[in-house]
């Protein structure tokens, strides 16, 4: 028994020299360890948190945009103010992708991503293998129950062979003469034209075979506010096409890098203005104001650019950048010879009209620089009107010898209508930017008015 009791304890003390001292069991802690929120909380705590940064940064746009835009802040107001330029396919400038041609000046080339996009369908309106905005040959002809109507002028005329014939032929399906018929439109307007570049147009294409039973002739401000920016410091014909020795001195690297630039800064407003205008960008205040401070900073680097241009007046030109020597003896004198020029064009058109059998009209388009041409609120104004634009000193000294000329014009037999008070009863906002262009309400008004001087015109 004894010698059984040793053996326990024996087999005991090797037990726990082979495992070592017992642990006690440690009590339970009086303060458990919690476990953290799940993933799912945790994001949803961030995403709470992200959203009233956002709502945040939201609220505090709306005020900024007040100060920074100087006008108050609308979503349809911008969207309308960028529309022209987001439309524009990718890889098309302003007027930078012109090509220079023998006869017009310059056409648009026509590239496969080229093109204008049309709001009534949504559809591109391409570039024609003429250089013009159409998706039609300018070479059309006369066909019974076919009306040709062909319209000329600068962009103003072209954005209105694009986006306004819709209504012009609304209206003018009211009147016998044209229910009925296929109106067809062929717009050979371009942006920066102006005369004799309408008057060449029409001569060009007639020599080609084009036949017309209307011509709508849309123009009077590229020919008084172009020169002095963009010719006269190079000392180029007044009768030339718009910055023609930008066009030609193609070895001037300085030209080169320029016009890089310009089609750079294109084709970055055109892309900004694309962003701005896709959901969910076009509902944020924040992100409008941020198009708003990228779109006036390109726009001033464009502007500086083509001053900074201009302003090289020391250099010797060639003959075929400036063509002929003109000096004038005072600003009223270079006027005086720009509107003779715009009236004898027209007299020209007129001409070449009436011996093919085509009714020519000849509308003096509106523009805001035109003093008490239409009533404006602090929203347009902000966006359309520059007090220290070049334009604006030229419509001031142009557009009054335009309508003095334009009497001369009635009293030849020409169909002039003056259009430069088109708005004047207007207040609503109808300019989209501080050139010359105007929104769609503006393109349909100048259409009905079109519309009604040529209805006028048939039934006498």
């Amino acid at each position: 028994m004894e010698e059984a009791k040793a053996s326990l304890v024996e087999q005991a003390g090797s037990r726990t020299r082979r495992d070592g001292p017992e642990t006690p069991r440690t009590a339970p802690s009086p303060n458990p360890r919690r476990r953290g929120p799940s993933r799912g909380k945790r994001v949803a705590f961030a995403a709470i948190l992200l959203g009233m940064a956002w709502l945040s940064c939201e609220l505090a746009a709306w005020p900024l945009y007040r100060v920074v835009a100087g006008k108050p802040f609308s979503w349809s107001g911008l969207q309308e103010e960028r529309r022209e330029r987001a439309g524009r396919p990718v890889g098309i400038g302003a007027g930078v992708m012109s090509q220079v041609h023998p006869y017009v000046g310059y056409v648009q080339d026509p590239s496969p991503s080229s093109g204008q996009v049309r709001h009534s369908d949504g559809k591109t309106m391409p570039i024609s293998n003429f250089g013009y905005v159409d998706d039609k040959d300018p070479i059309q002809k006369r066909e019974p129950g076919k009306v040709i109507v062909g319209i000329l002028g600068g962009s103003v005329a072209n954005f209105f062979g694009v986006n306004g014939v819709h209504r012009l032929e609304e209206v003018l399906k009211t009147s016998p003469e044209f229910a009925g018929k296929e109106i067809v439109f062929v717009n050979v307007a371009l942006g920066g034209y102006k005369q004799p570049q309408q008057l060449t147009t029409l001569a060009y294409l007639t020599a080609l075979g084009a036949e017309f039973d209307v011509v709508l002739n849309i123009d009077g401000f590229n020919e008084v506010a172009l020169h002095e920016l963009e010719n006269a410091g190079h000392h180029v014909f007044p009768a030339f096409p718009r910055s023609w020795h930008a066009r030609v001195g193609l070895n001037d690297p300085k030209l080169g890098k320029a016009k890089a630039a310009m089609t750079a800064i294109e084709e970055s407003r055109n892309a900004w203005a694309r962003w701005a205008s896709d959901a969910p960008w076009r509902w944020s205040i924040l992100a409008n104001l941020v198009w708003t401070l990228r779109d006036r900073r390109l726009e001033r680097d464009a502007y500086e650019l083509v001053k900074a241009h201009q302003e090289l007046k020391g250099r010797s030109e060639p003959y075929v950048a400036t063509g002929p020597a003109r000096e004038f003896a005072d600003r009223d004198e270079l006027f005086e010879s720009m509107a003779s020029i715009w009236s004898n064009s027209s007299l020209g058109l007129h001409a070449l009209c009436k011996q093919s059998g085509t009714r020519y009209y000849h509308f003096l388009q509106p523009n805001q620089y035109d003093a008490d041409s239409k009533p404006m609120d602090a929203a347009e104004r902000g966006v359309a009107f520059n007090e220290d634009h070049p334009y604006r000193k030229g419509v001031q000294a142009g557009y009054p010898r335009l309508r003095r000329n334009a009497q001369t014009l009635r009293d030849r037999g020409v169909a002039f209508y003056d259009l430069s008070a088109l708005f004047r009863d207007h207040p609503e906002g109808l300019y989209i930017d501080d050139c010359c262009h105007f929104n769609q309400q503006g393109l349909d008004i100048m259409a009905e008015a079109i519309g009604r001087a040529i209805l006028d015109d048939v039934r006498r």
